[in-house]
Formats: C-alpha cells, structure tokens, sequence
C-alpha cells in the first residue's frame, strides 16, 4: 500500500484514545511513519487498551489491534474484502493512472485483491504446488539454492547480511521456482522494484510514469515467458499452469496469469520471504545463545521460526475494506472505510499469547498467531517460506557456525509504513 492512503472517510470516532497523550492522533502516526520506532510496541500495546478500533485522521484509515477483533474481520472476507488496488491508483495523478489501467497487475482478477468466487477460482490450482507435500518435492532445490548463496557470502567480514545472503537466497528461489530466466536476474528485478514501490511505497512523482512503463515492459516479458513455457515445458510453476489451462484443469485468461506471476508469486515472494529470513537472523544473534541451541537442535526450527514471526513478523498487518458499514469491536466503521488490521498487535496481545513480548518458541497456541493472516486469504506461500527459511539459516548456520552481530550497528530499516525489517544487518565471525 502507498504510504498515504486517500480516503473520503473523516469521521473521528477516537475521542476515547485523544484523552491519552500517548494515543493521540499525531502521535499514532509519528511512530507508524518512523521506521523502527522503539515506540510502535509499547504504542500497539496501548491502542489494545485504550482504543482498538481507532480512527487516524493523518493515515485516513482505521487501525484495529486486539487478537479478537484482527482474527474476526480476517476471517470475514466479505464484509472486509482486500480490493484496495483501486485506492492505490487513486493516489497517483492521471498520466500515472493511464499507465497502470492498461496493466494486468492493477487490473486482473488476482486472489490477493479479489474475494470468492473469482479468489477460489485462482487459488485451487496453485493450491498442491505451495502444499506441504508439493513445497517437499522442492526442498532438494531449495537447499541447493541456499548452499550456492551462503558459498558466496563474501570471505572478509563485516557483511551485510541481507544484502549478501538473505535477499539473494529469497529472491533466485523465487524466480527459479516460477520458471523464469536466472540469467535474466537483474532485469527481473528492475521490474520488481516498479511493482512493489506502487504496492508498498510511495515512488516519487518524477519516476511514477517510467515505474508504470516498466510495469507494462514486465507484463510483455512475462507474456513472452508463458509462451515458451507453453512450447517447451518444464519443471516450474509457470509450465504447470500453463499446462492445466490447456487440459481444462485450470480456468486462467493469459492477463490472470500474468497478474498471479507479478503479484502472487514474484511480489508477494521476495520480500516478505527475506524479510523474515532476516528477522529471523536478528532473533538468533540478538542473544547468542539462541543460535547455538538452534546449532545443536536444528528439530527446535518449527518453534523457533513460528514464534519469531509472532514476536518480529516482517509486516505491522493487511489492508482491509469495510462492504458495508459496520461494527468491529463495538466500534461503528463507515462502508468504503480503509482498515489497517494489526497482525503484529494481535501477535503480542496478552489477552492470547501471555508474557507475549517475551521469546518463548515452546509456548502454547503458537498455531493461532496471525503472521500469515488468516482465513480467505492465508498466505498462499507459507509453506515454501518455511522451507526456504529453514534451509537458509541451516546453510548459513553451515557455512558461518560463529556468525555475531557488529556491535553497536546503528539499526536502519525498510522505508516502507507496513514493513518492520533490517534493511541492512551487518555481521562478523
């Protein structure tokens, strides 16, 4: 999402958290717009107490914080569907606009913005290739992927992990697994870059139109793969798809495909995937002990991971509409009002997960944390970040066994209003 969402909706129903200086509405969005702001945990913790639905004049949107409330409308797609791509063009003037009408991303029927049935219509295709079972069959890829990529890491320290390993390890994965070209790695990710600055940043005004152009030159890259992957098949996602359209198993018109490709697959996979695999690596060297008890247990991975994700979760929450006006949490919310439902909140609400700022992977109903939203749209990918995740720390672990933090970093991190990650993490042995 941009970092400004415009909203027609105005109307203040915060009156209850203005009387805390601490949960006023300047104060709300300061700590939001600051990346990494010591403040966010203790701010959510008391948005949880002092106003769980609450209104912020300067996002225009509405931001929810109980486990309760975030898990009900999660699990309420119709009443809160995720079709918010028309507020992200909205946000941008009508030359930019012009560009991306034209584009099957922004366009598309696409499972990450559309509700049933079109949503299940997408998804039941893709479903056994993320599985359990089918992510297995693609381990030993995997794996080999994530040996080649900490061989790499370069030999002299410090190191910036996330660009030395945990971004490269997420992003070739991706591509490989969907079929396209890793020649052509640099070119993909320029493409990237205009796809995900639309999606979860703000471009500034004097490169908007040349990201929407690249957005189209990706989306005829894109059409030109489908087609070789149509004459010459092979073991990838593309190819599979492809193939199930042509034998009636699969009902995808070629704008789909490419709208499922750039958004489902290559944008909603690189990020968030390294981004976990980096807090991940944050968690672990933070106290040191806890990456040699990974070394000698690597079968601890499934807690461990689980519960970093619900503790440092790469993303504050989703983006949510209202179909009809409503009341969540005793709240009365407008119809056609933007909602900002706070997984990270709801991760670390006492009122579900006791102690909950502490780390605990041997806690009870660590499956009830919310890091892979829940409902229609559960991350259709959590089993390969999984999977990708466990081979990347197993490799670094491999090839780094004494890897520490640089003492006394400074902590920079991702520019964007939705994302809590290191953009750079620098490490010794």
């Amino acid at each position: 999402m941009p970092e400004f969402i415009s909203s027609s909706i105005g109307t203040d129903n915060g009156a209850r958290a203005q009387n805390c200086p601490l949960l006023s509405p300047e104060s709300v969005a300061a700590t939001f717009l600051s990346h990494g702001s010591a403040d966010l945990h203790p701010m959510l913790k008391s948005l949880r107490d002092e106003a769980p639905v609450f209104y912020s004049e300067d996002l225009h949107m509405w931001i929810v914080s109980r486990y309760d409330d975030v898990s009900w409308v999660l699990k309420n797609a119709d009443l809160f569907p995720a079709s918010t791509r028309s507020i992200i063009m909205s946000s941008y003037p009508p030359e930019v606009r012009d560009v991306l009408r034209n584009t099957s991303t922004f366009t598309a029927p696409n499972m990450g913005f559309d509700g049933s049935p079109t949503h299940d219509r997408l998804r039941k295709p893709v479903v056994p290739y993320f599985s359990a079972k089918g992510v297995k069959r693609l381990e030993p890829r995997i794996e080999e992927i994530a040996d080649l990529r900490a061989g790499e890491i370069p030999a002299e320290p410090p190191v910036d992990l996330v660009e030395a390993y945990a971004r490269p390890l997420a992003n070739t994965v991706v591509i490989r697994l969907a079929g396209l070209p890793v020649d052509d790695y640099d070119r993909i990710m320029r493409y990237h870059r205009a796809v995900n600055e639309f999606f979860f940043g703000r471009p500034p005004a004097h490169l908007q139109l040349a990201y929407a152009n690249d957005i189209q030159e990706w989306e005829a890259y894109l059409s030109d793969v489908i087609d070789i992957r149509r004459r010459l098949p092979q073991d990838d996602l593309i190819s599979l798809l492809v193939q199930k359209v042509s034998k009636g198993e699969a009902d995808y018109s070629d704008e789909e495909l490419i709208s499922l490709i750039s958004f489902d697959v290559i944008t909603a996979g690189f990020r968030p995937t390294s981004f976990a695999l980096i807090n991940l690596c944050g968690e672990l060297l933070e106290e040191p002990h806890r990456w040699q008890a990974l070394r000698d247990e690597p079968d601890r991975f499934d807690g461990v991971f689980s519960e970093t994700l619900r503790r440092s979760g790469p993303a504050l929450g989703v983006f949510r509409m209202t179909a009809t006006e409503v009341e969540v949490g005793g709240v009365p919310v407008p119809a056609g009002s933007v909602l900002w439902v706070m997984t990270a909140s709801a991760n670390r609400d006492e009122r579900h997960f006791p102690e909950p700022d502490s780390f605990a992977p041997h806690r009870p109903h660590l499956a009830g944390s919310l890091h892979f939203s829940q409902g229609l749209h559960y991350c259709l990918g959590a089993n390969l970040a999984r999977t990708v995740i466990r081979a990347g720390i197993t490799a670094l672990m491999r090839h780094r066994p004494d890897l520490r933090l640089v003492p006394d970093q400074p902590r920079v991190y991702e520019p964007s209003i939705n994302v809590v990650a290191p953009a750079r993490l620098l490490v010794e042995w």
